[in-house]
This record gives C-alpha cells, sequence and structure tokens, in this order.
C-alpha cells in the first residue's frame, strides 16, 4: 500500500495522501515502515484522541493512520465507535488529495462497510494462492455484486505471466459464478528479492531499491489507478451516515 501510493504521480496537488490502517485486529503498517505511534485507531475509537492527533509522517510525505494490533474487541465496532471513526475521516480527508484504505481480509461488516465508503475497491490475491479469490467472492454480497464497471484485481507475488494468467483466469470464473461481474487487470507485484529486503529492513521499496522490478510495477500501476479514478469530492459523506 505505501509503496503503490510512493509511486503515484500528483501533478497540480499539493495535498498528498493520507492511508488509513483498518485491519483493526492485525494492523501492520507502522511495523512494515519502522515507525512508532505513540497513539492509534484504538484510542480514536475508544474516544480518548482525535483521529488527526494519530497522524504520522511516513515516507515520501505519505501520511498514516495507524491501527492496533491484537486488540480483539475492536475488530466488533459500536455504533459510538463507527461514528467517531467516519466522522474522524471526513475532517481527516479534507486535508488529502487521496485517502487509502487498507482493509481486514474477510466480509465482516466493518470491512464492507468500509469497502462502500471508497470511491474505487482494489483487491489484491495472490498468485499462488490455494484458492485464489476465495477472499474476494465467498460472502456472494456485498458492493463487489452486480453489474456495472468491470471489477478491478491486483494480483500479488507473482511468477510470471503464464501463472498470472491462470490465477486470473480462475479469479474470472469465480466472479462470474457468485458476482455476476467482469474483472480489469490492473497489475501484477512481481515476486521480488528487493520488496523482501525492504520489508526486513522496514523500508518503503520504492524509496530503498527505485529501479527494482517491484517499483517499476507499483508505478505502472498508479498511473493506472489514477487515470481510472478522477478525484471525486464528498466520496465519505455516505459512508455509516448517522439516521
Amino acid at each position: 500500500m505505501s509503496s503503490l501510493v510512493s509511486r503515484s504521480p500528483s501533478p497540480g496537488w499539493d495535498r498528498g495522501f493520507i492511508v488509513l490502517d483498518a485491519d483493526f485486529g492485525l494492523a501492520n503498517l507502522d511495523i512494515l515502515l519502522g515507525l512508532s505511534p505513540t497513539h492509534t485507531l484504538e484510542h480514536v475509537l475508544r474516544g480518548e484522541r482525535l483521529l488527526e492527533d494519530i497522524l504520522l509522517e511516513g515516507p515520501e510525505g505519505i501520511r498514516i493512520l495507524p491501527a492496533s494490533s491484537g486488540i480483539q474487541e475492536l475488530t466488533h465496532l459500536d455504533t459510538s465507535a463507527e461514528l467517531r471513526l467516519v466522522q474522524g475521516l471526513q475532517r481527516v480527508s479534507a486535508t488529502a488529495d487521496w485517502l487509502l484504505i487498507d482493509t481486514a481480509a474477510g466480509i465482516h461488516d466493518s470491512v464492507i462497510k468500509l469497502l462502500m465508503a471508497a470511491q474505487e475497491i482494489v483487491p489484491g490475491d495472490h498468485s499462488r494462492a490455494h484458492e485464489p479469490g476465495g477472499r474476494l467472492c465467498h460472502g456472494q454480497g456485498g458492493p463487489f455484486t452486480g453489474s456495472g464497471e468491470a471489477l478491478l484485481i491486483l494480483v500479488n507475488n507473482g511468477q510470471g505471466h503464464e501463472e498470472a494468467e491462470e490465477t486470473i483466469a480462475q479469479l474470472q470464473a469465480a466472479t462470474d459464478r457468485f458476482l455476476g461481474r467482469t474483472l480489469q487487470v490492473l497489475g501484477m507485484i512481481p515476486a521480488d528479492p528487493f520488496l523482501l529486503q525492504a520489508v526486513r529492513q522496514q523500508r518503503c521499496v520504492c524509496e530503498l531499491y527505485p529501479r527494482s522490478p517491484s517499483t517499476r510495477a507499483f508505478q505502472q500501476i498508479a498511473k493506472l489507478l489514477l487515470n481510472r479514478c478522477p478525484l471525486a469530492k464528498g466520496g465519505l459523506c455516505g459512508f455509516l451516515e448517522p439516521p
């Protein structure tokens, strides 16, 4: 996620990017980037801090909203916690050109609500997964179903184009059956030892290895995504809107 944002060209934009680590139970974005937050979403959802109080400066001007890892109660948000999150997101999103949300896997209510708030949804699937598309299609519902534009998909850890094409074919069969949607491949992040090395060093691969295969893939994907998704104001206005 951070690598994708750091490769996003932004001519004429001066407010930058904010990334929300929305995996409330197993958050790790701050760890991957070597950041040490004093406060996290745990404090926001409990009413102890405002969302803007926990913003961290990440690589290349990216701002991070860190979550807590291993706090089981945060995977089941009550109404007051959801409202705090929504109000905070509406405030901080007004200070950025883009807000990217890295959700947890699965089809829990909190995940679905975050997906429904997004202007664009990009599921990622491991090219060597035992059941490609299982996380995407298992729910047979939610924001992925129905007719409309093609559903974007990002293939991760691709071992080569032949294997990626096989994965995509399996995903297309699953989405046809369960979701009634077609797929558009956003790109493939190749298996790259430089990416693994960057993770070990808790650095962004695009910053540490700007000419690596994964960095070049992130550059291409960022350009495609930005061309597909022109900025739209008020993207969060309908998200968990209180009655």
